[in-house]
């Protein structure tokens, strides 16, 4: 890791904390619902059984639906705890080997939030590339090979907008990303204009 600034270095730290604070607790809430969702089954197992005659016999014939049903709610939330922990790793890892400029970029990127909470961000500087962090993996796009991007607003009525933006290279679309927050959604223009100041930009709905 790069040695920063006793000011980056504080903030970095500070945002890694909060981070894996919020995996933490993520992972946290899905191992309750596991234990309530196992819990509730094994509480009508117990309640029958404490009314069963053969107590013995009924145990036997339960067992493996309890153990299906552990095994079923094990692997379903035990799957989501280790997607969480790898997608937050993942970037924790990225964010530590950003160099100085870089991480300048990341802490102006997160003063353009509203935020009660710290999240992994839907993408990074990273040494004159983008870095994007979707369900699985990451994909790095050089900069340089981003010659027109296309902004869209998606409206929902149910809830807060989306924004959303495709990168296209000379030829043809070579990704998109969606964002939550406008503030990242404005953040990304600037700052790829800042990069590329003969980047085109085009609006779809807006």
């Amino acid at each position: 890791m790069e040695s920063y600034s006793s000011t980056n270095s504080s903030f970095l730290q500070t945002e890694i904390r909060k981070i894996c604070k919020v995996r933490n607790a993520i992972i946290g809430l899905f191992i309750a619902m596991f234990l309530l969702c196992y819990g509730f089954f094994f509480y009508i197992f117990l309640d029958k059984w404490t009314a069963a005659s053969d107590k013995l016999t009924f145990f036997y014939k339960s067992l493996p639906l309890l153990s299906t049903l552990f095994v079923y709610f094990g692997g379903l939330f035990g799957g989501l705890s280790w997607f969480v922990y790898a997608k937050n790793q993942k970037f924790i890892i990225a964010l530590r080997g950003l160099n100085s400029r870089d991480l300048d970029i990341y802490q102006r990127y997160t003063r353009r939030l509203v935020r009660i909470y710290a999240t992994i961000a839907p993408y990074l500087f990273q040494e004159h590339e983008l870095v994007f962090f979707p369900f699985f993996g990451s994909k790095k796009i050089p900069i340089s090979q981003i010659h027109r991007i296309e902004t869209k607003i998606i409206q929902n009525h149910r809830g807060p907008n989306s924004f959303r933006i495709y990168f296209y290279n000379e030829f043809s679309k070579i990704h998109q990303v969606t964002m939550n927050q406008r503030g990242a959604f404005d953040f990304l223009q600037e700052q790829l204009l800042e990069e590329n100041p003969n980047l085109s930009i085009i609006a779809r709905n807006h």
